[in-house]
């Protein structure tokens, strides 16, 4: 299972205006109007909490500019104000060392997130100890190390409830979950993520609820049970897009792609396993993308190696090497021994320094009590003496403290050079980034432009379906074509023409994969069936014509077995002087929607097949659904390739409707509990509206499509043709 969603605390600061891009703009109005400096490192330290997932390379520059206002000004600072400096130099100390974690460098956040426990301590800032503990906490769940990684969770569980903090409270149940989960208690996980999701839903805290989401998806997806996880991931993945936490976005792609590896693993059709390793590629690659931009190498080390299981499955045995070399190297960055040495470097550095506080505080109580005992001409003799080297002191310290600032602030000047000059490589690199961008999108333009015009020409279809009507009646084509790719190009493809002995011939298929590659395939196909026509007549003669020619043009294709592509697809003829049809199909069905008048359903006579028919309503006209079974095989490389395709005919009535189709429309997820619509509701639905007129059907479809998908993404190209006759 690819990791889930950590709820992160940083030291988040209350704002009067709400909504993430406000609050920036808000603080950085406030921070040119900062008339103090207390006030000014304030907001810095907040303006780097909603900065982390928008801009996470702003966030260290900023903490340092922070804590270089304070080491300067924080010596001649009265309480209140030095109180307000050491909580802001906290809140810095944690945000650098968060983005060390997030860049992979373990042993520089821990050492950070360290400090930054340490003045939260020695102020007694509860919010701060609870957020440190649960921070530092995280680094170690990344490392593997459970017991301390749930020790670290559950103080700062308890410190949140000593403050009542809701939103602590819940992030806490998150990462305990979330360590339970990682062991594989998933029903203690699940406990813990839904009592994290019902107090952000309390809050109406749209990023709490979207990683719990994501998390509680997770689980699902340990079960099996995909569907309900995807149900789940897409619905996170619509609240970070609201939000704009581009991190917990790349993780949800992650998750995706995962779920939709596994259901390509159990698929035994090829096509349909070959979809679902195309998406999983999509989602696991853009999760990559948007890793690689931000600066997160645990999630492109997960994006890798996903990566190098779907190419695995896709059979590019070259192109899962890569990855794979990839995420070696990212996973052996990230986890080494000098990060395990590191981690327990700073646990007993921390351990000493908090020995030795409570040893100074110790030491200093004992000679407040020995003072008091001593008489009062004895105390202001010592009184004297030591106010002189209380000054001989205090001025050495501030000779010591004035050399360690100009190393500080010559450390931090370099720093700010080093990172100018890391901004200008990233600004360059995203230039780069868009200009690919801008190429990749003008070339699936042009490519749609190509492939439109293989499509059946509007006047071809107008020409012809018209004279199933009677043409010279003037009523023009009865006709529809619901056409959807899900990308800009489509792997499905309407095609016509007319044979050689007059007759129509239209062609409604799905070929292997969608966007880019399904649009190629569909080039293919295309030309591999006007190659067909040029000599025959019959369909399923030209079906078996057209996977020959598929299949000896994909041997070339470099793999030791050749090609197994190639598509669905029914092909109708229509002979008008005789009005007749004769189909062949492979995989997709064509139903033929009659209106009988009489008490009793009459069964159509057939030609060269037997097609099923199914009775409508009993009352009022009844509705006759005649369904084409077609041949369980593709047109392409398959067990059964030579055997030949059956071929049906159909006395056509005046009246009658036929719908030819792919399986875009009823393989989409939707609805309220997020399963296929199903090939029978999509039946039903279509004999209920065809006495509508034709343009009415395809919006009626349209609205029924865009309803059913609501919140989740489309999965496949859908097409489907109506004729009335």
């Amino acid at each position: 299972m690819v990791k889930k969603n950590l709820f992160l605390l940083l030291f988040y600061f209350p704002c009067l205006i709400n909504g993430q891009n406000k609050t920036i703009d808000s603080l950085r109005l406030a921070l040119k109007n900062a008339k103090h400096d207390t006030t000014l490192v304030y907001l810095l330290v907040a303006l780097t909490d909603e900065l982390f997932f928008v801009k996470p390379d702003t966030v260290m520059p900023l903490c340092f500019q922070a804590i270089a206002i304070i080491e300067k000004n924080i010596l001649k600072a009265n309480k209140q104000e030095k109180l307000s400096y050491l909580m802001s130099k906290g809140g810095a100390l944690n945000n650098i060392g968060f983005t060390y974690k997030n860049q992979g460098d373990i042993a520089k956040a821990l050492d950070y997130m360290g400090k930054s426990l340490k003045i939260q301590e020695d102020i007694d800032n509860k919010k701060g100890i609870a957020n440190s503990f649960n921070n530092i906490g995280q680094i170690f769940d990344d490392q593997g190390d459970v017991v301390k990684a749930l020790d670290y969770y559950e103080r700062s569980l308890k410190m949140e409830e000593m403050i009542g903090n809701k939103k602590g409270i819940a992030a806490s149940f998150g990462n305990i979950g979330f360590v339970y989960d990682n062991q594989g208690d998933l029903e203690k996980a699940m406990q813990y993520y839904t009592k994290g999701l019902k107090i952000y839903e309390e809050l109406n805290d749209k990023s709490g609820i979207s990683n719990a989401m994501m998390n509680i998806g997770g689980i699902y997806q340990g079960k099996g049970d995909f569907l309900t996880s995807l149900v789940y991931i897409q619905k996170c993945l619509k609240l970070q897009k609201e939000i704009g936490d581009k991190r917990t976005i790349a993780m949800a792609y992650i998750n995706t792609g995962v779920i939709y590896l596994k259901i390509g693993k159990k698929e035994k059709a090829l096509s349909i396993k070959q979809k679902n390793l195309t998406l999983a590629f999509k989602y696991c690659d853009s999760s990559l993308v948007i890793s690689k931009e931000l600066g997160f190498p645990e999630i492109s080390r997960n994006a890798e190696q996903l990566l190098a299981h779907i190419a695995l499955g896709r059979e590019n045995y070259k192109e899962a090497l890569e990855h794979y070399k990839q995420f070696i190297i990212l996973r052996d960055s990230i986890k080494n021994e000098e990060t395990d040495r590191a981690s327990m470097r700073t646990q007993l550095k921390y351990d000493f320094e908090k020995k030795a506080i409570a040893d100074s505080v110790r030491v200093l109580e004992e000679k407040k009590v020995i003072s008091a005992q001593l008489n009062e001409e004895r105390t202001k003799s010592y009184a004297l003496y030591g106010g002189l080297v209380l000054v001989l002191v205090f001025s050495g310290f501030m000779v010591n403290r004035f050399r360690v600032t100009n190393k500080q602030k010559k450390i931090i000047e370099l720093k700010e050079k080093e990172t100018q000059k890391q901004n200008e490589i990233i600004s360059h690199q995203k230039e780069l980034v868009e200009e690919k961008h801008r190429e990749i999108t003008d070339s699936i333009n042009y490519a749609e432009r190509i492939q439109r015009s293989f499509l059946a020409s509007k006047q071809h279809l107008d020409a012809n379906l018209s004279s199933l009507r009677g043409g010279a009646q003037g009523g023009g084509a009865d006709y529809f074509i619901l056409f959807k790719p899900k990308d800009v190009v489509s792997g499905d493809f309407y095609w016509s023409s007319t044979l050689s002995n007059g007759n129509f011939i239209l062609a409604t298929a799905d070929s292997t994969g969608h966007g880019v590659p399904g649009a190629i395939m569909s080039l293919l196909n295309i030309t591999s069936l006007e190659k067909a026509i040029e000599t025959l007549n019959e369909p399923s003669e030209i079906l078996n014509s057209t996977r020959k020619t598929i299949i000896e043009r994909l041997k070339k294709d470099g793999s030791e077995q050749g090609g197994k592509d190639g598509m669905d697809a029914s092909l109708t003829v229509y002979d008008f002087k005789n009005k007749k049809l004769i189909i062949a199909a492979a995989n997709n069905p064509v139903w033929i929607v009659r209106s009988v008048t009489s008490g009793e359903v009459e069964k159509p006579e057939a030609g060269h097949g037997s097609p099923e028919t199914n009775s409508g309503p009993a009352t009022g006209p009844n509705i006759q659904v005649i369904e084409i079974k077609p041949d369980k095989m593709p047109v392409g490389k398959h067990d059964r390739d030579t055997v030949s395709f059956t071929q049906q005919e159909i006395e056509l009535q005046t009246g009658d409707v036929v719908y030819t189709l792919t399986d875009g429309f009823p393989d989409q997820f939707g609805g309220e509990k997020g399963k296929k619509y199903m090939s029978k509701n999509l039946r039903e639905m279509l004999a209920a509206n065809s006495h509508l007129p034709m343009r009415e059907q395809k919006l009626l479809l349209e609205k029924a499509f865009a309803e059913w998908v609501g919140n989740l993404e489309q999965v496949d190209d859908v097409t489907i043709i109506g004729v009335r006759v």
